[in-house]
């Protein structure tokens, strides 16, 4: 039978100790989004040394919201990514604490803060020498990280304008007028209709803004080249960022479908 328990940092279902992205986020005083992003950014290295990160969805009002359930370690990882703030390091220590209630540890007294701190000390030295050995096998992974790893995470722009209710000119067009995304000019083509040379378009993200960490860029390979035998490239937008497209574009009543969501 599955049992539940909590303490309020650390969760237990089934004996498994975890704590999730959201608490991690609250009590080290940064923004939920902020510690995704962390997790994004080095989910290799952390993966490498402490295993997969479960991230997941979970629907409030009807709205789909994504986190991450992390071990005592893969936690400790995110949390060496951070500034070591008072507040991170205080909860650094009662996260520790946490997982080893959680764990129903027989320990006599609970460890000293310099013993807390050299657990953590080691478990950064760890995260450094994975780090360290992502870097030496980065140039086998790279472009396979870059251009065939599965999509699973982002949807194309059609697909997000039918999932909140409206059209893909519509949404490229408010994508122009909030100065979120740009039609860029790549070249120019024969027009066999027009009888006379046109430009060709694709669409990217406005640099220099936070917007640009909302979309992915993907070459396709197997579609026609440019004229100028350029590889078309096409712009998704990361299924974790839809919410925030649709408030920037004054979007608010998602269309559910019965299949789920699906980019």
């Amino acid at each position: 039978m599955s049992t539940n328990q909590s303490s309020g940092l650390v969760n237990v279902i089934d004996g498994v100790p975890f704590t999730t992205s959201e608490i991690v986020a609250e009590n080290a005083g940064i923004e939920h989004r902020a510690a995704l992003q962390l997790l994004e950014t080095h989910h290799g290295v952390i993966e490498e040394a402490f295993g997969t990160i479960a991230f997941e969805m979970r629907r409030s009002g009807g709205r789909p919201t994504r986190f991450a359930r992390l071990t005592e370690a893969q936690s400790t990882a995110l949390l060496t990514l951070m500034r070591n703030t008072p507040q991170v390091v205080d909860f650094k220590v009662n996260l520790v604490k946490a997982f080893a209630e959680a764990t129903k540890t027989s320990v006599p007294t609970l460890p000293s803060r310099a013993a807390l701190a050299q657990m953590v000390l080691d478990a950064e030295k760890e995260l450094e020498a994975a780090k360290m050995q992502a870097e030496l096998d980065a140039p086998k992974v790279r472009y396979h990280e870059r251009f065939v790893a599965e999509t699973d995470d982002i949807m194309t722009i059609e697909y997000f304008a039918s999932h909140w209710g409206t059209t893909e000119p519509q949404v490229r067009k408010m994508l122009i007028e909030k100065k979120i995304a740009v039609r860029r000019c790549i070249g120019k083509k024969w027009s066999k209709s027009k009888g006379c040379m046109v430009d060709e378009f694709e669409w990217r993200p406005r640099q220099g803004t936070r917007y640009v960490e909302w979309f992915k860029v993907l070459p396709q390979h197997n579609a026609p080249r440019h004229h100028n035998g350029q590889v078309r490239q096409t712009m998704y937008l990361f299924s974790f960022h839809s919410e925030d497209l649709a408030a920037k574009l004054g979007l608010t009543q998602p269309v559910m479908f019965d299949g789920g969501d699906a980019a």
